[in-house]
């Protein structure tokens, strides 16, 4: 499997992560589990086949989906797979940015996947279309600049309240209540706006961020020295960060199997059926 990473020019840097194109060369059987980070995707396959996702939750339906799907801001994991071969183009946007970018509020879009042709209609088709044909990444990077520049809603920029507790969650540990202290908001307020923009509330965000950085950590080295990695980021103790491990991923970190290490948030689960159905 290939992958390439392009970092859009401005304005659309300061709302998209990266752009992001990778080709898988079979088809994969397995299920994924797509780990939470906070911010929303949008993902093009181009190809026509039909793909796969589901909610963690017991019980729910295979969501099947074609050409192009946002999946909202998770605090848990969610299914995807099996998936056949073929390139994906995709859209990583940073936190806060569906409404600029997408055009509805985060807030709406949390825990949701749909298809592209519910929110941009006839146009989304459209521009799959024209992805499908390009033949390199640079040239799909191109064409998805160009789409997203002409569909830039304002304001672009972040109420500076959220925006500057978006900034401090970069840290290690992080207290919601400090921010708010610091930003000189009331609880409520404070919540209702990060919430809005970000799709998540502020404990819950910056528990998913806290929990990026020790799948991060653990991707790379393995799930030896929890202990130090609890007391590092801020949990109680050891106990504390596997609960919330197996909150977010679904699986203590001894069970983790990241992909890759470039794809830290993609962990490899079970195998399945053509039907998508977990053996």
């Amino acid at each position: 499997m290939s992958a390439v990473k392009h970092r859009p020019a401005p304005p659309l840097d300061k709302l998209v992560e990266c752009l992001w194109w990778s080709e898988r060369n079979a088809p994969l059987d397995a299920v994924e589990h797509m780990l939470p980070t906070g911010a929303a995707y949008v993902v093009f396959p181009l190809h026509d086949l039909p793909m796969a996702c589901r909610a963690a939750s017991p019980g729910r339906e295979v969501f099947q989906w074609k050409r192009g799907i946002a999946h909202g801001p998770q605090s848990g994991f969610y299914m995807s797979g099996p998936k056949p071969a073929g390139a994906v183009a995709g859209i990583a946007l940073q936190p806060g940015a569906a409404e600029a970018i997408i055009g509805i509020p985060s807030s709406e879009l949390a825990g949701q996947h749909v298809m592209m042709n519910a929110l941009w209609g006839p146009r989304a088709d459209i521009l799959h279309e024209r992805l499908c044909e390009a033949a390199r990444p640079t040239a799909v990077f191109q064409i998805l600049e160009q789409e997203l520049l002409g569909r830039l809603r304002q304001p672009l920029l972040i109420h500076p309240a959220v925006a500057h507790a978006l900034q401090r969650a970069r840290r290690a540990r992080v207290r919601v209540d400090d921010i708010r202290r610091e930003l000189n908001l009331s609880p409520r307020h404070f919540i209702d706006l990060f919430h809005t923009a970000v799709g998540l509330t502020p404990g819950r965000y910056y528990r998913v961020r806290r929990f990026a950085r020790i799948l991060l950590a653990v991707a790379q080295n393995g799930p030896g020295h929890m202990a130090d990695l609890a007391a590092e980021a801020g949990y109680s103790d050891q106990s504390h960060l596997i609960r919330e491990f197996r909150e977010h991923a679904g699986m203590t970190p001894t069970q983790y199997r990241p992909v890759d290490l470039a794809s830290p948030h993609h962990h490899s689960a079970e195998r399945c059926d053509p039907g998508g159905r977990q053996k």
